[in-house]
């Protein structure tokens, strides 16, 4: 069954405070990523923890049903910014706006504390992350990490690598950088019969190119874990390479490509 798209009026999104709104945070993160409760990313207790010590732990609420959970800490003093750790939505809501909420949530709650920077990390491969991050809230790309994470256990990553892209989110600019979707420039990384073709020296002679990813990453993990392995190496030599090289990324389109621009 898939849940509607909530109305602004039926979503309730607050801190948690109370020892029974961690554990339902707990066990929805363990939900998303499809672990047992016993194995969430965040504990009850550590969720606690930072809640006391000031940091950033909210949840979204229709009713008293809690359908989407954030955490973030602070970067040491004196850099206004939060690290954003994780934030999921319960799978029959994804999609749904419960995620946009949250992050407008956290937002005006890092500005009447004086943040003026939050970022986090995703998947470079997960096509819809990239496009919330990049082209609806404008954030910018800092750095491809390689296997960041390590190996990692849960049911949406095991048996593949944890390269993550950090992103910064510049909320105390006056307005979002503006993103209308083009045509960027030829592709140095494609899907030519859904396997990725590379092809890093066109790059040479360009000032712009676009990444290609796999529209549904997750659907390859689970049906072609080899295919999607070769996507996740194509797109470390690609986007990590060029972002080495000093290219910056300027957007995400709807059709699946990193648009980049070489930096001057």
């Amino acid at each position: 069954m898939t849940t509607q798209a909530p109305s602004s009026t039926s979503m309730e999104l607050r801190l948690l405070h109370r020892p029974e709104e961690m554990s339902a945070a707990s066990e929805l993160v363990a939900q998303i990523w499809k672990v047992q409760n016993t194995q969430s990313h965040v504990s009850p207790e550590l969720l606690t923890a930072f809640a006391h010590a000031g940091n950033y732990v909210a949840g979204g609420f229709r009713g008293h049903e809690l359908m989407a959970v954030c955490v973030g800490f602070f970067y040491p003093p004196r850099e206004n910014a939060l690290h954003s750790h994780i934030a999921g939505v319960r799978p029959d809501a994804a999609g749904t706006g419960w995620g946009r909420a949250l992050k407008h949530h956290q937002r005006d709650w890092c500005l009447a504390r004086g943040v003026t920077r939050v970022t986090w990390t995703y998947d470079p491969l997960v096509a819809r992350n990239a496009y919330f991050n990049l082209h609806k809230l404008g954030c910018e790309v800092e750095v491809y990490l390689p296997d960041f994470y390590g190996p990692m256990g849960d049911g949406l990553n095991q048996g593949q690598h944890s390269d993550r892209i950090m992103v910064a989110w510049h909320i105390g600019q006056a307005t979002a950088p503006s993103r209308a979707e083009k045509k960027h420039g030829p592709a140095v990384l494609r899907s030519v019969d859904r396997r990725p073709q590379l092809d890093l020296g066109r790059a040479e002679s360009l000032t712009r190119c676009v990444v290609e990813i796999p529209s549904d990453i997750e659907a390859l993990r689970r049906h072609e874990p080899e295919l999607a392995i070769s996507w996740r190496l194509a797109l470390r030599r690609a986007l990590g390479g060029l972002l080495e090289e000093g290219w910056v990324v300027v957007d995400f389109d709807r059709r699946g490509h990193y648009c980049l621009t070489r930096s001057t």
